[in-house]
């Protein structure tokens, strides 16, 4: 059983790409119409520009851990700016270097018609990044929605390329759902601030949180499912799951839920068996999870279908053929840009895989329906929910209950 993947560790392989950073937009804060944009369908890009900014919160006391955080949104169109880049690095050192795939402008304006506008948390892989999964986060930002995404420091990137700052696993498994809590007051405090670029955008009673491998994990406990102490300990005396590094060594709360979120999506989810004994049946509020048949790392038949056949509330269960773990990022498109061939890296990226941008449009088409029904509240989309509807090529099943 593993909890996430090695998410960019062996990129420091790769050349560093030329690239720098895009211009800021200049901001403004002019009244604008309240009217709604309409409602567009989840497998089409959406009706706002995309804006992009970055900030940093921390983990609160006793940690006191710095998370940076970069948030998406809905943007008044900014023409002519350069679009966003997305860099990753070590030190000076640009392993990568990569422009936003919808053209996004970094701190362009606010778009306020019908603000404040629904909220989606991103956690992202075991040793990811916050801006792992572009696809997803600037698409639902058209769609209407800000996208906050933190970097769950200790268990990043930067940390695989030098462990000596790397937290043990189980600390960042009791941390990470407090990262994404801390991420949400964050967001809602530059929201209350008249005089923030992010002023009147988010709607605090509407709130989701989406995650990646561990970052699914994160999404369970957010909203709701419980560690079984019981299960952990008897399953660490047996196994070298990473889950096991570190556990036991301080306190472990059965619960994270963050009651202000009402929805949640999971994506090629692992820790399952940190929650046997009814911990998932723990959960809440509706939840999807999104799957991939050829996921070795957190195997489809050991992780989300147990998960889902465990769920209790509004659930619904995606799976895309052929799909690996990372297929749920965007890391095959980085390791292509950057040349790195590694076995580290085949497990969704590889020619037996799905095309990773097919892979991105029902990945989209689903989790925006998916939030759109159940934190922004609009009813419109369930027919792309249907699980008795044809299904769309290259997806392998789809089931809710």
């Amino acid at each position: 059983m593993t909890i996430g993947g090695r998410l960019w560790t062996t990129l420091v392989l790769g050349t560093a790409l030329a690239g720098g950073v895009a211009g800021c937009a200049e901001e403004t804060l002019a009244p604008v119409p309240l009217a709604v944009l309409p409602i567009g369908r989840p497998d089409l890009r959406g009706a706002y520009a995309v804006g992009v900014t970055r900030f940093e919160t921390t983990d609160g006391e006793p940690e006191a851990r710095t998370l940076p955080v970069e948030v998406w949104y809905p943007a008044t169109p900014s023409g002519g700016a350069p679009p966003a880049h997305y860099e990753l690095t070590i030190g000076t050192l640009v392993l990568a270097d990569v422009e936003s795939p919808l053209g996004a402008v970094r701190d362009a304006p606010a778009d306020r018609r019908g603000a404040p506008h629904p909220v989606v948390v991103f956690s992202h892989g075991f040793g990811g990044v916050r801006f792992q999964s572009i696809y997803l986060t600037e698409w639902l930002a058209t769609h209407g929605f800000v996208v906050a995404a933190p970097d769950h420091t200790g268990n990043t990137f930067a940390e695989q390329v030098n462990d000596a700052n790397a937290l043990p696993a189980a600390r960042v498994a009791r941390l990470r759902p407090i990262d994404v809590s801390r991420t949400l007051d964050a967001l809602l405090e530059r929201s209350a601030d008249p005089a923030d670029l992010l002023s009147g955008m988010s709607d605090p009673g509407r709130a989701g949180v989406v995650g990646h491998s561990f970052g699914g994990f994160t999404a369970f406990r957010i909203a709701g499912a419980e560690v079984n102490d019981a299960a952990v300990d008897e399953m660490c005396s047996t196994s070298d799951s990473n889950i096991c590094d570190g556990w036991g060594d301080e306190p472990f709360p059965a619960s994270a839920r963050d009651e202000r979120f009402i929805a949640a999506i999971a994506q090629a989810p692992g820790g399952g068996a940190v929650f046997v004994g009814g911990g998932i049946a723990k959960v809440d509020v509706p939840m999807m999870i999104q799957a991939g048949t050829s996921d070795r790392t957190a195997p489809m038949v050991e992780e989300a279908t147990p998960a889902f056949a465990a769920l209790t509330s509004d659930a619904a269960l995606v799976a895309l053929d052929r799909a690996g773990h990372l297929t749920f990022s965007d890391l095959c498109a980085v390791v292509t840009e950057v040349g790195i061939h590694d076995d580290a890296f085949d497990d969704g990226c590889s020619p037996d895989n799905v095309d990773p941008a097919r892979a991105h449009e029902l990945i989209d088409r689903y989790a925006t329906a998916y939030l759109q029904v159940h934190v922004a509240g609009e009813p419109s989309l369930e027919k792309y929910l249907d699980p008795s509807a044809p299904k769309p090529e290259g997806i392998a099943a789809f089931e809710t209950k």
